[in-house]
């Protein structure tokens, strides 16, 4: 199988506690400002699901307005390149993840390839979000993928490495951790996580968000060379794996918030179907998925 794991050169906050947004799709009460909203953060560079449709390229413009402040005003700063695990406090106890780059040419639509969507798609939200990326020069997704390790042996052999710290503290949404995974570790690490692909890396949350990466790729694709596609950042993408096995690891049907079966998730995954649209999320909308860290998708 070939991998489909990269190191990215993650963007982090200098002030953790005014970067943090919840999900795209989350209410418009979570999305309200954490202070007074002096300062760029996370919140005024992403747009939330309920500000799209009429007017939605003027939300747009205004994120990438957004964007550049944030790297031109020094909030953000860029990371050497490796991973970051990731530790939050939800109900379910502590959801560990790892937060890498995925190779978007491994993600198939049809449900066939190593990473593949648990969802169908709305054509119209992939729309939507799609043209939010072309307008991007940053992104800060919240893609979850899964995969299976029993015993836990990933995550546990890189606890017992020496991580850097990056953040720890508490907001409304959640208690959040991150340490940074040198590169020489991660390396290591990228090649042990493709083995427990099984058969595929599935996609927890984030459906859309991947289906609109996706094709965006293939537009800019189609426009450059061969030569230009190999590292090109927009043919890459963030994600974070986080182990299906684990305790804190909960998928629910997003309309009844029933936990998910996870072994009918594996023989989705293995046999190539999917659910109907927006109906798997992974835990409920106030565990939210803090968007902290972000990376370049343009040469702009």
């Amino acid at each position: 199988m070939k991998s489909c794991i990269r190191l990215p050169r993650l963007f982090v906050p200098r002030d953790y506690e005014e970067w943090v947004a919840p999900a795209c799709d989350a209410p418009a009460d979570l999305w309200q400002p954490l202070s007074g909203g002096e300062t760029v953060s996370a919140r005024d560079c992403i747009v939330p699901d309920f500000l799209r449709g009429s007017g939605e390229e003027v939300q747009f413009e205004k994120m990438r307005e957004n964007m550049y402040a944030a790297l031109e005003n020094g909030e953000i700063e860029r990371l050497e390149r490796g991973f970051l695990l990731v530790r939050r406090e939800t109900p379910h106890g502590v959801r560990r993840g790892l937060l890498a780059n995925i190779d978007l040419e491994e993600l198939s639509l049809e449900g066939d390839g190593t990473i593949r969507l648990s969802t169908e798609t709305d054509p119209v939200l992939v729309a939507s979000r799609k043209k939010e990326r072309e307008a991007a020069v940053l992104e800060f997704p919240h893609t979850v993928l899964c995969y299976r390790d029993k015993r836990d042996k990933l995550l546990r052999a890189i606890e017992d490495e020496e991580l850097a710290p990056v953040y720890d503290f508490r907001t409304p949404l959640c208690s959040i951790k991150g340490e940074f995974v040198y590169d020489f570790i991660a390396e290591e690490v990228a090649h042990d996580l493709m083995k427990y692909a099984d058969p595929c890396f599935g996609v927890l949350d984030g459906n859309h968000t991947l289906a609109a990466a996706k094709g965006h790729w293939e537009q800019v694709k189609s426009k450059i060379s061969a030569n230009e596609a190999k590292n090109h950042p927009a043919r890459f993408t963030l994600a974070e794996f986080v182990n299906l096995c684990d305790p804190a690891v909960v998928p629910v049907n997003a309309q009844t918030g029933a936990p998910a079966k996870k072994e009918e998730l594996l023989s989705m995954f293995k046999a190539g179907k999917k659910l109907p649209p927006k109906t798997l999320a992974l835990g409920g909308v106030r565990e939210a998925r803090c968007s902290l860290e972000g990376r370049e998708i343009s040469y702009d």
